[in-house]
């Protein structure tokens, strides 16, 4: 009884807490909801003009709010950096290009490998892949 007590216990305190019910009409659910209604529109308006060429299923929003535009799919196609939330969806499985998946990395992973600057993880230096 003690072991399925504490298996319950570890569970529990392992377990995200719930989050609270949004109450109707919460205002911060509808400025989210409409900057992200915003968000789309600006990177639909940016592929219409040319600026927009990503490399995932559905555009990435990170290249429209950090760089008012996205070459991850010429990127992608070139063998070069993708931004970090693409490569996170070509891990996902998401990806939109012809290349070989393992082949995408983003600028970050990129940076680390060309400078070694891994830093410590978890309490351990680990040396670049």
């Amino acid at each position: 009884m003690l072991k399925r007590a504490s298996l319950v216990v570890l569970l529990w305190a392992c377990s995200p807490a719930p989050s609270p019910p949004r109450p109707a009409g919460d205002p911060l659910e509808a400025r989210r909801a409409a900057l992200s209604a915003e968000l789309r529109e600006l990177v639909t308006e940016l592929e219409a003009a040319g600026r927009y060429d990503c490399c995932i299923e559905t555009p990435c929003k990170l290249c429209a709010t950090r760089a008012g535009g996205c070459r991850c799919g010429e990127g992608a196609r070139a063998g070069e950096p993708v931004c970090e939330e693409c490569a996170l969806m070509w891990a996902r499985g998401k990806g939109a290009e012809p290349v070989e998946p393992g082949s995408i990395r983003s600028f970050l992973e990129a940076e680390r490998r060309a400078t070694g600057a891994y830093g410590d993880i978890c309490g351990e230096r680990k040396p670049p892949r």
